[in-house]
C-alpha cells in the first residue's frame, strides 16, 4: 500500500489499546485492523481483508480445540 495516501487521527487512549489488542491477537498490524474499520464504516470491505480474518479465526479455533481435547474436556 505503499501508493496509498497517508491519513492521520487522534483517538482516545481507550481505542488505541483497543486497535493494539486486536492486532496482537489476530497477528495483524495495527494499520490493518484501522484500514479495515475505515472500510466497513465507508461499506467497502475487502474481500482478501475478509479472508484473512476468517483464516486467522479459524486457525484460532482450531488451537483452542486442540488445547481443549488434550486436557479432555469435550468440544462440541
Amino acid at each position: 500500500m505503499a501508493e496509498s495516501p497517508m491519513v492521520g487521527a487522534r483517538v482516545p487512549q481507550q481505542w488505541q489499546q483497543q486497535i493494539s489488542a486486536l492486532a496482537t491477537a489476530s497477528g495483524r498490524k495495527e494499520a490493518e485492523i484501522i484500514r479495515e474499520a475505515i472500510a466497513q464504516y465507508l461499506g467497502r470491505t475487502d474481500p482478501a481483508a475478509v479472508r484473512c480474518a476468517l483464516a486467522s479465526l479459524e486457525e484460532r479455533v482450531s488451537v483452542l480445540e486442540r488445547k481443549l481435547a488434550g486436557s479432555g474436556q469435550l468440544v462440541g
